[in-house]
């Protein structure tokens, strides 16, 4: 986990600060901010953010869930479609 810590999401940090090094007006924005608005980034800058960014919004989310208490049970629309999806059977959870 260290490794995916410090080598994945690390880098994936590191490069969306370089690719809005020369964009001072974009700087102050969060990650979700700039893949919520990808359509009006430069598009010097577009794939970096898009990639990157991503990447640290997908990490951040991965630390958060990986607790014993983390994550739970998907509800509204993704619950629905995994449900319709997959079944209403599948990988049970245990405490």
């Amino acid at each position: 986990m260290r490794i995916h810590h410090t080598k994945h999401h690390g880098t994936y940090v590191n490069n969306v600060n370089l690719a809005l090094e020369k964009h001072a007006d974009l700087s102050g924005k969060s990650a979700e901010d700039l893949l919520r608005e990808i359509s009006r980034l430069p598009d010097a800058i577009r794939t970096a953010v898009r990639n990157n960014g991503g990447g640290h919004v997908n990490h951040s989310m991965f630390w958060a869930i990986m607790t014993p208490t983390g994550g739970g049970e998907p509800t509204g629309a993704i619950a629905d479609a995994l449900k319709s999806t997959l079944g209403a059977t599948g990988p049970s959870r245990t405490s």
